[in-house]
């Protein structure tokens, strides 16, 4: 049998479902494919309050009171010292957990409310294509399906990568496995969520709020696969201090949680973990997922209706998701490299011989300056209602991450303007003061823009 929808998306997970519930409302014919039946991640996952606004801008804030409940009243962890420290937390701050699968059945389900077909427990067989549309075989319990599709979108997920997709590990940070279980709470102890580092990596305790508990430990699959996966348990519970210590011994499971960024190596337009994956120490997984769900359903939207090429937001979404990484990639080495006590161990070996460039501040200038001489022109594609559109930007020319658009509240073109002639600062100051712009800005708000231009390299001092 051949089917011929618009948009394939492959993946029925947060990333995937929600990519398909806004092309269906967009009016776009979405066939969604999932596959619950592969082991692994986590049963309960973490959003903070912050998160709010995505749930709110996405039409999700009825997941709350269908999927989560709302966060533990303490957070504690014990981190570069011997000892727990534990807080009390306002309601404020305290977040929600999502349960899953629970979220993800119910997002499948507000899927196919909006009109998107759904077909469950199928998977993709072969290579997804690297052009991005055309011929995906399928597979649901043995019965093989062939779909012909004008847009095929991988939203596949952590653990996928080739052959299902065409890409390539472009950057990551040391390999990781979470091995996790359900437990149930000890007495005493299920009101407070904990990460506590041992020497085996680290383990995150989250109570579900009814007795029972979610316990990770993220550790180094090769330490796993040499000391074993029951005797490395065993052996990061036994050392903990937190109430990981009283969990009884009981079946895990594991699931990769390596920090990665991958590269298409085609026009495949990929979404969520399946295009960059981040470190689960953020506890932003989730939020990150929709997030990029959203940004590549504008994506996807923008090709459909003929305003950019497939490949051009491809490269969009590329850069996107390469700078997002990165941020998260240096905000988890540093807590990484603030835990001293176990160096010698694989885990903590591994990570404290990654470093990260220093982001050194740059004083304000107060001679002449001129743009690099290695600037170049770049759109930048920002979200405009159901599409994305094309903003005048600039970028270093050996720069692989987002060109830049604005810089504050003042468009690049602007400040390129305004310096393209490369006047000493009092002259700036005087023309600055006669262009709109800066009408309602401060002397000290200007040389705070141009001390970050210097910076970011896009202007030079001389």
């Amino acid at each position: 049998m051949i089917i011929e929808p618009e948009v394939l998306v492959v993946g029925g997970g947060p990333t995937g479902s929600v990519i398909a519930t806004m092309l269906a409302r967009q009016g776009h014919q979405v066939l969604l494919v999932s596959d619950e039946r592969r082991e692994g991640g986590l049963p309960v996952e973490t959003m903070v309050p912050g998160a709010s606004t995505t749930l709110d801008r996405l039409g999700l804030t009825d997941a709350i009171g269908n999927c989560a409940i709302d966060g533990p009243p303490r957070h504690g962890r014990c981190w570069s010292r011997s000892d727990l420290e534990i807080e009390d937390l306002d309601e404020s701050h305290r977040g929600w957990r999502f349960l899953r699968p629970a979220l993800d059945r119910w997002l499948r389900q507000r899927a196919s409310e909006a009109g998107v077909e759904v077909m469950e427990a199928t998977r993709a067989s072969g290579t997804l294509p690297a052009a991005g549309c055309g011929e995906v075989v399928l597979d649901q319990d043995g019965q093989v399906t062939t779909v012909e599709a004008k847009l095929v979108i991988g939203a596949t997920g952590r653990a996928s990568g080739p052959p299902l997709l065409p890409v390539e590990t472009t950057e990551k940070l040391p390999d990781m496995i979470a091995l996790s279980t359900i437990v149930e709470s000890p007495e005493g102890e299920t009101e407070a969520s904990l990460i506590e580092a041992v020497a085996e990596g680290w383990l995150w305790w989250l109570p579900f709020g009814d007795g029972r508990a979610s316990l990770a430990l993220f550790c180094d699959p090769a330490e796993v696969r040499t000391t074993g996966r029951n005797e490395l348990w065993n052996s990061a519970l036994q050392s903990a201090l937190g109430p990981a210590r009283k969990a009884d011994s009981v079946t895990i499971r594991g699931t990769i949680a390596t920090a990665r960024l991958n590269q298409t190596t085609g026009s495949l337009l990929l979404a969520g973990d399946a295009l960059s994956a981040i470190d689960p120490l953020s506890s932003q997984g989730l939020e990150k997922a929709l997030v990029s769900a959203e940004a590549t359903a504008l994506a996807a939207r923008t090709v459909l209706i003929g305003d950019a090429d497939l490949a051009t937001m491809v490269e969009s979404r590329q850069r996107w998701e390469r700078r997002l990484f990165r941020l998260h990639r240096q905000r988890a080495l540093e807590m990484y490299h603030a835990e001293n006590r176990f160096s010698e161990h694989p885990f903590w070996s591994a990570r404290h011989a990654v470093t990260e460039p220093r982001i050194t501040s740059t004083a304000t200038p107060t001679g002449r300056l001129a743009p690099a001489t290695d600037l170049q022109r770049e759109p930048r594609w920002v979200a405009d209602g159901d599409r994305l559109t094309a903003r005048n930007g600039i970028r270093l020319a050996a720069s692989d991450e987002e060109s830049i658009d604005q810089i504050g509240s003042i468009p690049t073109p602007v400040l390129m303007e305004l310096v393209g002639d490369g006047i000493e600062m009092e002259q700036l100051r005087q023309r600055a003061a006669q262009v709109p712009f800066f009408i309602d800005q401060s002397p000290a708000t200007l040389s705070q823009i141009l001390q970050e231009m210097c910076r970011l390299g896009l202007l030079v001092e001389d």
